[in-house]
C-alpha cells in the first residue's frame, strides 16, 4: 500500500532549511576576510602578514566556521607554534579519525583483500598537502594562503562543496615560522630605505637557513621531525604541495612534470599522477591568462632529501611549484632583455613546446605570486576531486608493489655492537620516525628492516648506494650535470655496517617493534673506582670529554694501547677521573667504560678546558649553522665571533680553538663573495653595521692568536684562505679546476685515514668523506720549525675512489690529501678539505672535528 505522507511535513522541511540556511549566513557574517582582520590589503605592495598574524587570522576562521579546524604540531626551534589548518565539509571533519584510519590502511594494505581495498577506496577522502614558505624569503604562498582559506571556508557555490566533501585539505602556512617572522621583521624595518626588500645577514632558520629543504630523510630539526611525525604517522596524505619561489628573471611559474634524471626506486605510477595534476594547473593558469608557465625543466627527481620528493618513495604523489620572486613585499620591474633561461629544459628564453607562452617582461607583484599560487592549488584540489577514487587506489596499489618488490625473509640487520653503537642505533631509529617498518631482536641487541614493506623503496634508496644516471640531452659525452647532491647512502655516511640477509620464520617470530628503550645502553665496569677508561670509537665519547670537563674533572688522552678489564684499549683511549654520575654518564652516552686501579702506566697527553670560537660572517653560511648545530648536540662550549670581533678583540685571551666553516676566502676577508670568472660583479650591500669581512686587521688578529698558541680549524673552502693568508707548505691542486675538469656536486668518496694522530683517534683506517667542491691538498715537507702530518687522503687509483654518487675527474684526487695538520708558530692548524659534518649527516667523521678541537687543548702529562 502506498505511504501517505504527513501534509506537515513539507512545511517542516521548509522551515528547517530556511533556520539552516539563516544560521549559515549568520555564522559567515561573523567571519572577517584577511585584509578586514588585519587592518591592511593582504597582497598589496610593501604589506606583509607576518606569521603570529596568519596564525590569528586563522583561528578567527576556525572560530567562524565549522569547516576548519587548527592543529599544533609542536613547538619550533625558538618556541613558535607550528600550526596545520584542517579544511573540510563540515561533516568530514566530524569524521576526520575515520578518513585517518583509511589514509592509514590505504598507506600499508597488507592483509587487506582486493574488496576490501575497494571499500577503502570507496569510503575515503583525498587527503591533500599543502606546505608554504619553507624558505622564509619566498613569502608569497604565507599570503595566499589567508585568502585561500577564508574563500574555502565561506564560500557556498556548489563546486568548493564538492570538493571540500571529497577533500580533507592540510595546510601548512610555514614549515618556517621562526624564518618567516625573522624575514618580515627585517623587510618592514627597512621598508622606504635604500635596503628595501633587501637580504639579511642571519640565517633564516637559526640553524640551517636555506637547508631546512635538505632534512626530510635525517630528521635533524625540530620543524622536519613535527611535520614527518604528522605525515607519515598520523595523517598519511596522498597528495603533498610544495609551494616554492624561484629566481626574478626565468619563467613565472614552474609546475610538474619534472625533467630529468628520474629516480630509479620511484613507482612509475608516481609520475603519471604527478603529470596529470602539474598538466591541470598549467591549463587552469593558462585559461586566466598567466603568461610564463614552464614545464618539465630545472627541476628534477633525483634527490630525495627535500620537502615533498622524500614522500615520492613512500608512494605519496609529490608536487613542487616555483613562482618567480619579488624582493620580499616590494615589486621588480623585469626589462624583456633581461629575462633568460640557461638552464635545463630552458636553455634559451623563448617559445618551445614545454614553455608555450612565455612572461614578456614588466612589473612583477607579491599578488602576482599569490594569484599564480592560487589557481595552481585550486587546480591540485580540482584534480583530487575529480580523481579521488583513482589516487586511492594507486596509493593502496603502489604500497602493494613495493611488499612484492622484497622478498620474505629477507631483512637489513644492523647490529647494535659497532664501530659507533649509537651511530648504528641512529640509523635505525631515523628510519622509523621515517614510517619505515623496524624491529628489534631484545636477544640478539640488533635492528631488523624487512624489505617487503609498503616504504621498501624509501629503506632500498636510504641504505643502498647511489649511482648518477648520466642523461644526455643529444647524442655524444656531454651529461646533463647533477642538480643537487648525489649520494645519500645513511651507512656510509654514517659508519655503520648494514647487511641484507634471510632469517627464519622462528628468528622472525623472535622479533619485535622498536622502541624508545631500545637504544643501546653504556655499562660502566667496576663502578666504584675513581678513574675510568673507554675506547675513542663512539662519538659520544667526545660529550663525555666535554661534560667531564665542565664538571672541573680530568680527561686525558693514551698515546699507547692500554690493557685494562681483560681488553685491550687502542691509542687514544679516554680516561677520566674525577668524575660525577659516571654509570649515568655511560648509559647517557652509550659508552663501555672499565674503572681502573690506578693511572695506566703509559704515555698519556691531558686535555685542559677549553674555549671555543666560531666564525659567523655577514653573509650567513648554512655550513657555520649546521657545524653549531652539531657542536652543540656533542656539548661543546661555543661562542659565535663577529666580524667585528675578530678584527677587535683580543682572540688568545677569549678563546683557545677558533673555527671557521666552509665560507671562502673573499665573503672572509672582503664580505662578498667573489663572482664566477666573467659573471656579474654587483652586489646589494647590507646596512653598514652588518657589511664587509675582517680585512688586513682580521687576517693578523688570527695570525696573532695561532702564533701566540692557538689553534685555528677551517672547514672546506676556508682552507683556501688559510693557505692564501698564512704560510703553510700546503696547496689546494684544484683552485683553478674548471667544471668541465673536475666536477663533484656531493659525492662519498673513499678516503684513507692515519689514526695515529690525536685528530684522528677512535678513526678506522678508511671512511666515506662527503665531498662536493673543488679541493684537494698538495704537502710538501716543511722548514724544520714547523711539523705538518696528513691525516686523511684519497687512494692511489682513480677507480677506488667514488663510493656512492658521480664524480668527475677522480684522477685528480689520486694519492692528494683531504686532511692535513701541523704546527705554526706555539700554536696548531687543522684543514679539512671535505665537509666533515655535512648537514649533520656524516657521523662518520663527527669526530675529527671533535678531535681537532680537543686537541687544541691538549697537553702532554
Amino acid at each position: 500500500m502506498k505511504q501517505l505522507s504527513h501534509p506537515i511535513l513539507p512545511f517542516i522541511v521548509f522551515v528547517a532549511f530556511c533556520v539552516f540556511a539563516c544560521s549559515t549566513v549568520v555564522g559567515q557574517s561573523k567571519v572577517q576576510t584577511p585584509s578586514q582582520f588585519l587592518g591592511f590589503e593582504v597582497g598589496a605592495d610593501r604589506q606583509l602578514a607576518d606569521y603570529k598574524q596568519i596564525v590569528s587570522y586563522l583561528n578567527h576562521l576556525a572560530k567562524g566556521s565549522e569547516r576548519i579546524e587548527i592543529e599544533s604540531l609542536g613547538a619550533t626551534t625558538l618556541g613558535n607554534d607550528m600550526i596545520m589548518a584542517v579544511i573540510s565539509s563540515e561533516e568530514n571533519l566530524k569524521n576526520k579519525s575515520k578518513y585517518q584510519e583509511i589514509a592509514r590502511k590505504l598507506a600499508d594494505p597488507r592483509g587487506l583483500s582486493q574488496k576490501e581495498i575497494q571499500g577503502l577506496v570507496e569510503g575515503g577522502k583525498a587527503i591533500v598537502l599543502v606546505t608554504c614558505n619553507i624558505h622564509s624569503t619566498e613569502i608569497g604562498s604565507t599570503q595566499m594562503v589567508l585568502e585561500w582559506a577564508h574563500s574555502l571556508v565561506t564560500a557556498q557555490d556548489e563546486e568548493t562543496r564538492r570538493r571540500l566533501d571529497n577533500v580533507i585539505l592540510l595546510i601548512l602556512p610555514s614549515l618556517n615560522p621562526d624564518g618567516q617572522l625573522m624575514e618580515v621583521e627585517w623587510y618592514r624595518k627597512y621598508v622606504g630605505t635604500k635596503y628595501e626588500g633587501g637580504r639579511s645577514p642571519f640565517l633564516y632558520h637559526p640553524y640551517v637557513g636555506h637547508d631546512d629543504n635538505r632534512d626530510w630523510y635525517m630528521l635533524t630539526q625540530k620543524e622536519t621531525k613535527a611535520v614527518t611525525r604528522a605525515v607519515f604517522h598520523e595523517w598519511y596524505p596522498q597528495v603533498w604541495l610544495d609551494e616554492h619561489q624561484m629566481g626574478s628573471t626565468g619563467p613565472r611559474i614552474f609546475t610538474p612534470p619534472y625533467t630529468n634524471p628520474v629516480a630509479e626506486n620511484v613507482h612509475p605510477l608516481i609520475w603519471r599522477i604527478v603529470d596529470h595534476i602539474g598538466s591541470m594547473m598549467a591549463w587552469r593558469l593558462e585559461e586566466q591568462k598567466k603568461s610564463g608557465v614552464i614545464y618539465g625543466a630545472m627541476y628534477d627527481t633525483y634527490w630525495p632529501g627535500a620537502t615533498e620528493q622524500t614522500a615520492f618513495w613512500k608512494n605519496m604523489v609529490g608536487l613542487l611549484t616555483e613562482v618567480a620572486s619579488t624582493r620580499m613585499g616590494t615589486p621588480v620591474e623585469v626589462s624583456p632583455g633581461e629575462l633568460s633561461g640557461g638552464t635545463k629544459g630552458l636553455v634559451e628564453y623563448k617559445q618551445q613546446s614545454n614553455f608555450p607562452n612565455p612572461w614578456p617582461g614588466g612589473i612583477w607583484r607579491v599578488r602576482d605570486i599569490m594569484d599564480y599560487e592560487r589557481i595552481a592549488s585550486d587546480a591540485l584540489l580540482e584534480s583530487a576531486t575529480n580523481y579521488r577514487e583513482d589516487i586511492l587506489r594507486g596509493i593502496a596499489m603502489m604500497a602493494l608493489d613495493a611488499v612484492r618488490m622484497g622478498s620474505p625473509g629477507e631483512f637489513y640487520r644492523i647490529a647494535a655492537q659497532q664501530h659507533d653503537p649509537a651511530s648504528a642505533a641512529h640509523l635505525a631509529f631515523v628510519m622509523r620516525d621515517n614510517g619505515v617498518e623496524v624491529l628489534f631482536s631484545p636477544t640478539e641487541k640488533a635492528y631488523y628492516i624487512p624489505t617487503a614493506q609498503p616504504y621498501g623503496r624509501f629503506v632500498k634508496e636510504m641504505l643502498g648506494v647511489q649511482r648518477y644516471p648520466e642523461v644526455k640531452l643529444v647524442a655524444g659525452p656531454n651529461i646533463v650535470p647533477p642538480y643537487d647532491m648525489t649520494a645519500w647512502s645513511l651507512p656510509l655516511m654514517m659508519g655503520v655496517t648494514v647487511e641484507k640477509m634471510k632469517i627464519s620464520k622462528e628468528k622472525q617470530n623472535n622479533l619485535r617493534e622498536l622502541k624508545d628503550s631500545d637504544w643501546p645502553q653504556g655499562e660502566v665496569k667496576e663502578a666504584g673506582a675513581s678513574r675510568f677508561i673507554v675506547s675513542h670509537e663512539s662519538n659520544g665519547v667526545s660529550k663525555l670529554i666535554n661534560n667531564v670537563l665542565a664538571q672541573k674533572g680530568n680527561v686525558s688522552l693514551t698515546s699507547e694501547t692500554v690493557r685494562a678489564g681483560g681488553r685491550e684499549f687502542p691509542r687514544g683511549s679516554v680516561v677520566v677521573d674525577n668524575v660525577k654520575d659516571i654509570k649515568e654518564l655511560g648509559r647517557k652516552y652509550a659508552l663501555d667504560l672499565v674503572g681502573l686501579d690506578d693511572t695506566p702506566k703509559a704515555k698519556m697527553e691531558k686535555v685542559g678546558k677549553f674555549k671555543l670560537g666560531m666564525y659567523k660572517p655577514w653573509v650567513a653560511s648554512m655550513d657555520e649553522g649546521w657545524t653549531r648545530w652539531v657542536l652543540e648536540q656533542y656539548e661543546f662550549p661555543l661562542k659565535s665571533i663577529s666580524t667585528k670581533d675578530m678584527k677587535e678583540q683580543k682572540l688568545n685571551t677569549e678563546y683557545d680553538v677558533i673555527v671557521i666553516p666552509d665560507v671562502s676566502r673573499d665573503v672572509i676577508v672582503d664580505g662578498k663573495r667573489k663572482p664566477e670568472e666573467g659573471g656579474m660583479k654587483y652586489f646589494v650591500d647590507l646596512p653598514p653595521e652588518f657589511s664587509g669581512g675582517i680585512g688586513k686587521d682580521g687576517v693578523k688578529n688570527l695570525k696573532d692568536f695561532v702564533e701566540q698558541g692557538g689553534t685555528l680549524i677551517a672547514m672546506a673552502s676556508a682552507c683556501d684562505f688559510v693557505i692564501e693568508e698564512f704560510n703553510v707548505p700546503v696547496q689546494n691542486v684544484l683552485a683553478r679546476a674548471k667544471s668541465e675538469e673536475f666536477n663533484c656536486p656531493g659525492s662519498l668518496l673513499r678516503i684513507n685515514i692515519d689514526p695515529n694522530h690525536p685528530v684522528t683517534y677512535g678513526m678506522p683506517t678508511e671512511v666515506a668523506g662527503f665531498v662536493n667542491q673543488r679541493i684537494a691538498f698538495q704537502t710538501i715537507p716543511p722548514a724544520p720549525e714547523m711539523t705538518r702530518s696528513v691525516l686523511a687522503w684519497y687512494p692511489n687509483e682513480a677507480v677506488d675512489i667514488l663510493m656512492s654518487g658521480w664524480i668527475l675527474g677522480a684522477e685528480k684526487l689520486q694519492r692528494r690529501a683531504a686532511a692535513v695538520a701541523m704546527s705554526y708558530g706555539k700554536g696548531k692548524i687543522v684543514l679539512f678539505g671535505f665537509r666533515v659534518q655535512q648537514r649533520a649527516q656524516t657521523e662518520a667523521t663527527f669526530k675529527l672535528l671533535f678531535n681537532a678541537i680537543h686537541w687544541g687543548a691538549m697537553k702532554q702529562n
